[in-house]
């Protein structure tokens, strides 16, 4: 989804958790990943997905809508089917015991199954891993 963002609160939960509350067309959102807060301003025009867990929509991802999209490259469609199966197959196994609602689970799924192509097509990431040789 995309839209700009109205207002934002700050606030902490019963046990001292910092989060956001955040307006954007109206609609209000929370956001628990820290790493999100500093993008989080008003007037400011973000991309973002949600899920809903009961009364709540909480933000999951946070995107500045003129970034490139991170998706692999692929040499042809064969190997992006083949990608993207095997990412979705990783997070429908991994998300299979949460009891959750069929759509909700359905949409997480996805979601899940998008970060891990997004990593897998990441060449960068290598060099950001430690050596652990010893």
């Amino acid at each position: 989804m995309r839209g700009i963002i109205e207002q934002v609160w700050e606030n902490e939960s019963r046990n001292g958790q910092k989060y956001l509350t955040v307006q954007i067309d109206g609609e209000r959102y929370s956001v628990w990943d820290t790493k999100y807060f500093d993008q989080l301003r008003e007037g400011v025009e973000v991309e973002y997905e949600f899920r809903q867990s009961g009364n709540f929509k909480n933000i999951t991802q946070v995107r500045d809508p003129g970034e490139q999209n991170e998706a692999p490259a692929y040499h042809n469609h064969r190997d992006r089917q083949i990608t993207r199966l095997s990412c979705l197959k990783s997070a429908a196994e991994i998300l299979a015991p949460a009891q959750l609602d069929p759509d909700a689970k359905r949409d997480l799924v996805i979601e899940t199954a998008k970060v891990f192509e997004r990593y897998v097509g990441d060449d960068d990431l290598g060099s950001s891993v430690p050596d652990q040789t010893g």
